[in-house]
């Protein structure tokens, strides 16, 4: 009698773990996955969602892998459960986590050793729009361009005469979306403590890009901020301050 519980146990302990959705092995030809749909959706959503994503991941990761001219990939491993296929693809966006998480770290440090690095550069030169306007250029009474004209600011805050600066002024909206950029290279001397006035201009008839220049000029100047990049200021005694090669973007 004993002996027959113990089959009887062994025989439910069996019939248990054939009904469980999860030692469901799924197959490797991917025409085949309706088949098993009955067993994924006797799965918790949660888990219903990892293994589809799973299954999603790894076929199309064969696949792409061929398309590019390699050798296609395994795919789905053989002997591949729902209930591994769970656990890998928890696996795999708790890794894919950590390396984020890790990305964001290092992009954190590096913005804050550059940010470090760019506080003298921006302590020795203020840089500022005064101001900017379009100028429409003519021929014989036809219009030959449009330039948006820029007069730049330079306000040299040290007890030396700058002979250059170089960097970029981004003129953003209220909502710190950039309007127009403009990369400086200036080599007009700024007497210690004294400010000069640069002007720049550019085409808004034929720029090469999408540009927003025409709306800059005819911004009022509460709607925008200036934020100014520096690169490098040059001194005319020959000394100068430059970002370090590793925060220089």
């Amino acid at each position: 009698m004993k002996k027959r519980l113990i089959v009887t146990g062994l025989a439910c302990l069996m019939l248990v773990a054939c009904a469980n959705p999860k030692n469901t092995v799924i197959p490797q030809d991917v025409d085949q996955l309706a088949t098993i749909k009955p067993e994924l959706e006797k799965l918790t959503p949660e888990e219903q969602q990892l293994a589809a994503a799973y299954i999603v991941r790894v076929t199309l990761t064969s696949k792409m892998a061929g398309v590019f001219g390699g050798k296609e990939g395994q795919g789905i491993p053989a002997g591949m459960t729902l209930g591994k296929a769970v656990e890998e693809q928890r696996r795999f966006i708790e890794e894919r986590k950590a390396e984020e998480a890790r990305q964001a770290a290092l992009k954190a440090e590096l913005e804050a050793r550059r940010e470090a690095a760019m506080k003298p550069l921006r302590e020795a030169v203020t840089v500022t729009v005064v101001s900017k306007d379009i100028e429409v250029q003519r021929s014989h009474g036809i219009t030959t361009d449009e330039l948006l004209v820029v007069d730049f600011g330079y306000q040299n805050n040290t007890g030396k005469d700058i002979a250059g600066v170089k960097g970029y002024v981004s003129v953003r909206d209220l909502f710190g979306e950039e309007i127009s950029g403009f990369a400086i290279t200036n080599d007009v001397t700024i007497p210690a403590g004294q400010s000069v006035i640069w002007q720049g201009s550019r085409s808004v008839r034929f720029a090469q890009t999408k540009s927003n220049d025409r709306k800059l000029a005819s911004l009022d100047e509460s709607k925008y901020t200036v934020v100014w990049t520096p690169e490098a200021v040059v001194f005319v005694d020959g000394s100068s301050l430059t970002l370090p090669q590793d925060t220089a973007s």
